[in-house]
């Protein structure tokens, strides 16, 4: 698949710098910084962004990339890219043992944003010396003043807790540092991989692209200096003959002015460059309701079967869905014991999901499967027919190995399969087990790092196969939830649950949090609901939906879970719009939390408003954003009984609105446009 510029900040310069520098950096600019950095050049004091040498670094046969490659045989070649970016590769060649790293840079023509990649290639007869120590991103930014302040602006990642997508800052002091990893090799697990490092009147926005245990260091001297490095968090490994290997990808995009202009443009950079598309337009997410809870529960035995699947596709298309949501269990064992039977229960799907899949095409929604092919139990068919590819552990499940290629063939060839016979509109992809044990496990001490390695590389192999052979396909990027969230993930697929802290009812105001955080670098996002009201509905949409209930229900009530998901449908445009939060982060009962999503190509907009259970205040005064201040809107409020009301107001008088709430735990949705 071609590199897309991935939108990463580089680590910003010095305080004084950017204090000095008022206007907002270019693309000309960040290209100006690529081509000086990655010719090794030291950045004059004062200019955009200073820079130390190249911006990578890593110890080959125990000497450092910096004594290194100044040595080395250097070459620079335009790069075959999209025509909306600008690429080239840079490659510097060890003449004595053969070694070739390969910078793929890319830089952006329309955002202030540079990307690269590092390969690594032995291009010599032996095994090269220990290559470590990699670090895709090594920087010192300058000398800030020792009293000046540099934040890291970060959310949490998730671990299906309330605390999932929360923001989370921490002030960088001189003589400190900060350490951030996953937990246990998924990339969003409890941490995030995207940062902002906030200074003055201005930062830099880091994207970390990797879906394994990366790591990143900040670190700022007594003096100031920082350094910001970023790459695996574990390479200890000397290269066969011919092997070539690659690194986390790294997006930097520089800002000055105002945060929240400054989160808007990395999301806008996201949707123009990372986000998937279909027709040129972001991926339509899922609006579905689906009930595998109560299928694994008892309640429902019949939704898991081919007459049930029908029934269920029928009622999706009643209520105005547009996604047959079959999540996992259709095959034997069920979930989570059958992971590995990759086959449809022979006596509950006799003619496979293919009449499932066609009867989605007849109704005209699509059809959606749930997998898990990389974890595998113990007694599953893959585990007993293909046990060469699969990786054990200390628990009873393997790891199914995407790093063989034989395996990963199998296993891309099964997928693909099923994608065309049952029509698939979505590949949905689970994850629900840690793969780093299971890669340290299986690395010989000269080799530390390339079974994650090679199992990454699968991995994205897969996807973009997939994609690449069908071209109408999406793929829903899941891990126990939201925990696979990096730069290459997002360049390939969504993410249609965001948390596993959904598996309960009753969360809404965590839902409001996680929409609250996440909305700041992922636009294409989306959850599900266990409960129908008015304020469950809004808490819990975004780009896409999904209702945990039981549709085959005879009392299932059509009429009015139609009036949410169409209110769900209307609003699905404004979250690809710039995001604003209006209230401060908060899950206080006592608390309102509101915020606003506004096209500014549309010239229109929505507010969501919510008074939580305790608020005693049954008003609150917003300051919208994004509104000419001379223009006429026309203005709709549509309340939590969904009632409605319209008013015309200035931008001016828009611009500073005042809600009502009339009870607690209540809704108010408002929807603006241009008159």
């Amino acid at each position: 698949m071609l590199l897309r510029p991935l939108l990463s900040v580089l680590f910003m310069l010095s305080l004084t710098s950017l204090t000095a520098r008022a206007q907002s950096p270019t693309p000309s600019d960040m290209q100006q910084w690529a081509e000086r950095a990655f010719a090794g050049e030291k950045q004059k004091p004062g200019e955009f962004l200073p820079a130390d040498g190249v911006p990578f670094s890593f110890v080959y046969d125990g000497r450092s990339s910096k004594q290194l490659l100044p040595n080395w045989q250097r070459k620079v070649v335009d790069a075959t890219r999209p025509a909306d970016v600008r690429s080239k590769e840079i490659t510097w060649t060890d003449e004595k043992t053969g070694l070739k790293v390969t910078a793929t840079v890319t830089v952006l023509p329309d955002f202030p944003a540079v990307e690269w990649v590092l390969h690594f290639e032995n291009t010599g007869t032996v095994d090269t010396p220990i290559l470590e120590n990699v670090q895709a991103l090594d920087q010192i930014l300058g000398t800030n003043p020792a009293d000046s302040t540099l934040t890291l602006d970060q959310i949490k990642g998730s671990n299906a807790g309330k605390n999932d997508f929360i923001p989370h800052e921490r002030t960088l002091k001189p003589g400190e540092g900060i350490h951030l990893a996953p937990h246990g090799g998924r990339s969003s697990d409890s941490t995030f991989p995207f940062f902002n490092l906030r200074a003055a009147d201005g930062g830099m926005f880091v994207a970390v692209g990797w879906t394994g245990q990366w790591a990143a260091n900040l670190d700022r001297d007594g003096n100031g200096v920082t350094r910001v490095q970023a790459g695996m968090a574990l390479t200890h490994l000397k290269l066969h003959p011919g092997e070539i290997i690659r690194t986390p990808s790294i997006l930097l995009l520089r800002w000055n002015g105002d945060v929240a202009d400054a989160h808007n443009l990395f999301r806008r950079m996201m949707l123009a460059h990372y986000q998937p598309k279909q027709n040129g337009q972001p991926v339509p997410m899922a609006i579905g309701v689906q009930m595998f809870n109560s299928w694994a529960s008892g309640k429902r035995p019949e939704w898991a079967t081919e007459a049930g699947q029908i029934a269920a596709a029928k009622v999706n298309k009643a209520i105005g869905a547009d996604t047959l949501w079959m999540d996992a269990g259709w095959f034997p064992g069920g979930f989570p014991n059958g992971v590995g039977n990759w086959i449809p229960r022979p006596r509950d799907f006799p003619n496979g999901m293919k009449p499932v899949g066609d009867e989605c095409r007849r109704l005209g929604i699509r059809f959606l499967v749930w997998f898990e092919p990389e974890r595998v139990k113990p007694e599953s068919m893959i585990a007993k027919e293909h046990p060469e590819f699969v990786l054990r552990g200390k628990s009873g499940d393997g790891l199914f190995n995407l790093g063989d290629e034989k395996g990963r063939r199998y296993m891309t060839d099964l997928l693909s399969h099923y994608i065309d016979d049952w029509g698939l509109a979505c590949y949905r992809q689970d994850f629900n087990m840690e793969p780093l044990g299971f890669w340290r496990h299986n690395d010989a001490p000269d080799r530390q790092g390339i079974t994650e390695i090679r199992h990454i590389e699968g991995l994205y192999a897969m996807w973009d196969e997939l994609l690449a052979k069908h071209p109408n396909l999406y793929i829903d990027n899941c891990a126990s939830g939201g925990r696979r969230i990096d730069l290459e993930t997002c360049r390939r697929a969504v993410v249609q649950t965001r948390s596993d802290s959904e598996g309960s009812p009753g969360r809404a105001d965590w839902e409001q949090s996680q929409t609250w955080g996440l909305s700041q670098y992922v636009p294409l996002n989306a959850s599900f609901t266990w409960d129908q009201t008015t304020y469950d509905f809004r808490s819990y949409a975004s780009g896409g939906f999904l209702g945990e209930w039981d549709l085959l229900d005879p009392k299932f009530p059509v009429e009015s879970v139609r009036a949410g998901i169409d209110e769900i449908r209307a609003n699905q445009k404004y979250w690809l719009g710039d995001y604003y939060a209006l209230t401060p982060w908060t899950m206080d009962a006592d608390k309102w939390m509101a915020y606003q999503f506004h096209r500014a190509d549309l010239n229109e907009g929505m507010v969501l408003a919510f008074r939580h259970q305790q608020s005693p205040d049954a008003a609150l005064k917003v300051s919208l954003r994004g509104l000419k201040p001379e223009a006429t809107y026309d203005v709709e409020f549509i309340d939590e009984d969904r009632k409605r009301t319209t008013r015309t107001l200035s931008g001016h008088d828009l611009s500073s609105l005042e809600l009502s709430i009339d009870r607690q735990r209540a809704s108010l949705l408002v929807r603006y446009r241009l008159h």
